[in-house]
């Protein structure tokens, strides 16, 4: 799919293939798709929280039925999320994740964004890079729900025409990376969707292959 149209208009599509071609029969093939913390404008790396203040396995162990809330309400809920909470207000995806009826959020750890150099995540918080931002988030949505499991039986999502996201499942598939980004808590349940909690950011690269990690 065409990014610099996703950009503009900030549509979503719902359409999504599963690999299944001779040509690649091992490509997860998806339309690429595209929580209220800070003002537009006023975020800066001074007011993100850097550090994930509970321990990734407890994640969301309290919260009961996990069905019962959304996707963006769960990540709300979770401190170790705010930072990406926060981003997507930023980029405005709030309505356009909303939108979705059904989708997976590979989502990212406050501590996850820490792995970025200070400068260049203050250029993406700058209002004139939004479009950078929101190219970035929308690297970690698929407008569908997909486990780890189906995540091992594929090794890479296509999100455009010559932009691959590699998926890596070490041995066994013991150890399922996307895009360089270890998958460290999977397969949790939202009324709306499935939350993969990821240790890096996920940085789609042009013409990405199986072996080229971009995470940062």
């Amino acid at each position: 799919m065409d990014t610099t149209a996703m950009e503009d208009d900030m549509s979503m599509s719902e359409t999504q293939t599963m690999a299944g071609t001779a040509e690649d029969t091992e490509t997860m093939v998806v339309e690429e798709t595209a929580v209220a913390v800070v003002p537009l404008g006023t975020v800066s790396t001074t007011t993100l929280q850097m550090e994930n203040t509970q321990e990734v396995d407890e994640m969301f162990e309290n919260m009961g039925d996990t069905e019962s809330m959304d996707v963006l309400a769960l990540v709300k809920s979770s401190p170790n999320l705010s930072t990406l909470a926060t981003l997507i207000e930023q980029a405005d995806l709030v309505n356009d994740l909303q939108r979705v009826e059904q989708y997976t959020l590979f989502a990212p750890t406050n501590e996850a964004f820490a792995k970025i150099p200070q400068d260049q995540l203050q250029k993406l918080l700058m209002p004139e890079n939004k479009a950078m931002l929101m190219k970035i988030l929308q690297a970690h949505v698929l407008p569908s729900e997909v486990s780890t499991l189906q995540l091992e039986d594929n090794t890479r999502i296509r999100m455009s025409e010559d932009t691959y996201i590699p998926i890596d499942t070490g041995v066994a598939g013991t150890n399922v990376t996307v895009g360089g980004a270890q998958i460290l808590k999977g397969n949790i349940e939202a009324s709306n969707g499935t939350i993969h909690v990821i240790d890096s950011v996920i940085i789609p690269s042009k013409d990405a292959v199986e072996d080229s990690p971009t995470g940062y």
